[in-house]
């Protein structure tokens, strides 16, 4: 049978393990007009009900979908992105050195340049596994007062960045305004300037980060929690991003990261159904971790994967 292709009817649609309406069947969510090919599984899923593929940021995902918000469509090839000078990254230059139990908001809008901070230089995946788990006990979570929840605020993004920034793996902490964008697609030399050509991201404006921007500094995403845990203990940095429906209310990011002998992620089997993280948020820790991400507040997330 030739293949079938559709595009999605609706803004979003609900792509899904299994052809239930479950907040736990939830993978991603495809956008409005995106093709997705219909699959032919050895067993039918029940009526009402596709198996798909659809493509997420370059990642190639199967799963389930309402057959009625699909329209049928003639397969076409995207055009390919226009070429774009690299965009580089951006990085505010801190007046004084960061260090990673300094409190208030003026520290956290920098990277961390205290000496002879740990690194993930490897050279095996079970150095970098290892490795990952210094940077953990360096930062210090649960007790810096970098990270500590207070006034309203907590300081998720700032952890996740700064365990990314000590494994070599560029997440931002401030990002390009538009303007700044259209400078420097069209070839001028920008510098970072509070306020002016960047602004902070918080951790709503990362997950939109990671979509549009992450594959270009070596994020893939994934759909796999036993992928993802699996990357983890092979000494890659891997991430949970979480968007608000109410962008005015806080977003969530934390790190999966290396399992260690006292600390495990919880398995059904061989599938990982919790992976292990470390957090900051309304609670610190080095290691635990729930899955968070399908509760009804966040409208999207993702899991994202940097070698």
């Amino acid at each position: 049978m030739a293949d079938q292709f559709y595009r999605v009817v609706p803004l979003e649609l609900n792509l899904r393990s299994a052809p239930k309406v479950e907040p736990r069947t939830v993978i991603a969510r495809l956008r409005q007009g995106q093709q997705v090919r219909k699959l032919t599984p050895a067993k039918a899923p029940p009526k009402g009900w596709f198996r798909v593929q659809a493509d997420l940021q370059g990642t190639a995902v199967e799963g389930f979908v309402k057959a009625s918000y699909l329209q049928k469509a003639t397969a076409t090839i995207p055009p390919p992105p226009p070429v774009l000078p690299n965009i580089p990254e951006a990085r505010l230059s801190s007046p004084a050195p960061v260090r990673r139990n300094q409190a208030g908001d003026g520290p956290r809008v920098f990277a961390l340049t205290e000496p002879n901070p740990p690194g993930r230089p490897g050279p095996t995946p079970a150095d970098r596994a290892q490795q990952l788990g210094g940077i953990i006990d360096y930062l210090g979570v649960s007790h810096s007062a970098r990270y500590a929840a207070g006034a309203g605020k907590t300081y998720c993004n700032i952890y996740a960045h700064d365990y990314a920034h000590l494994a070599g793996a560029y997440l931002p902490r401030v990002w390009w305004t538009r303007k700044t964008l259209v400078a420097l697609a069209s070839g001028q030399t920008v510098q970072p300037a509070y306020g002016t050509t960047v602004q902070e991201l918080n951790a709503n404006s990362l997950y939109n980060w990671l979509e549009e921007f992450g594959a270009d500094f070596g994020w893939r995403r994934s759909v796999d929690l036993t992928e993802v845990q699996h990357a983890a203990n092979s000494g890659q940095v891997c991430l949970v991003s979480g968007q608000r429906k109410d962008l005015n209310a806080a977003g969530h990011i934390c790190a999966v990261v290396p399992e260690t002998p006292k600390h495990r992620a919880s398995r059904q089997g061989e599938r990982v159904t919790v992976p292990l993280m470390s957090q900051a948020g309304a609670r610190n820790f080095e290691y635990g971790g729930r899955v968070w991400w399908t509760g009804t507040q966040f409208g999207r997330f993702g899991f994202w994967i940097h070698a």
